[in-house]
């Protein structure tokens, strides 16, 4: 199977499925598709966001051997990144929204409270991104951790940015947050756990910790998860921003 194909069955198929439920199931609904509209206004957003910030990652984690890509699965690259990664990274959000899109179908989000301070619980996550981002640091510099730590150092600061953003609401939203980062990233993690059987793309031994879930590097699992929290939380802070007149 090709990086392409893989992208279709995968990720196109589902976010399209997904999205034509939402769809009709908006018809019944007057509200929903004002909703629909900013979540994916928001989801458009987020989805440039995340090309703009892990493309240099991605490169970065290539050029030194954290993880290859079969020649003959892809169809070209930019730098060292393969066409269907960066295709990859736009999908991803969207596969994710529409999943929390249903999630949220019957969530009323709160109210944005980013101006009130909060200081305790901003400085309880300042100082847990400090320790996460100082630990990854050190992973660089060992062979085996190399990963763990390029994703810790990477994705440590943007995670704690929007929980500093606003504590309040991303915790009144838990549950929304923690279904929508759990299933997307199970989903994923086993997408991704036969991308790597089949060969699409190869985990190099000598760069990772070796710890493994159902045969799924570790770190790969924690890369989905990092990034279906910040798909999450940023959609329900986007939300929350249009509900600020709202009390």
């Amino acid at each position: 199977m090709s990086y392409l194909s893989f992208l279709f069955y995968f990720v196109i198929v589902p976010t399209l499925v997904l999205m034509l439920g939402l769809v009709i199931g908006s018809r019944r609904n007057d509200r929903a598709f004002p909703f629909l509209r900013r979540h994916w206004q928001g989801t458009a957003v987020l989805a440039l966001i995340a090309i703009v910030w892990t493309t240099p990652w991605d490169n970065a984690i290539i050029s030194h051997g954290v993880w290859s890509y079969g020649k003959d699965r892809v169809i070209g690259t930019i730098g060292s990144v393969p066409l269907e990664e960066y295709a990859f990274m736009i999908l991803m959000p969207f596969l994710n929204a529409a999943f929390i899109a249903w999630l949220m179908g019957g969530v009323t989000i709160a109210s944005t409270r980013h101006r009130s301070p909060q200081w305790f619980a901003r400085w309880i996550v300042l100082s847990t991104a400090v320790a996460v981002f100082l630990t990854g640091l050190m992973l660089l510099f060992t062979g085996s951790g190399v990963y763990l730590g390029a994703i810790l150092v990477w994705f440590a600061p943007p995670i704690a940015l929007q929980i500093i953003f606003d504590p309040s609401t991303l915790g009144y939203h838990w549950r929304v947050v923690a279904a929508g980062t759990i299933f997307p990233a199970l989903y994923l993690s086993a997408a991704d756990a036969y991308a790597i059987r089949a060969g699409i793309w190869t985990i190099m031994p000598e760069t990772r910790t070796g710890l493994e879930i159902g045969g799924l590097p570790i770190e790969e699992a924690l890369f989905f998860f990092t990034v279906s929290l910040l798909i999450a939380q940023g959609l329900i802070l986007w939300h929350s921003l249009f509900n600020k007149d709202k009390s």
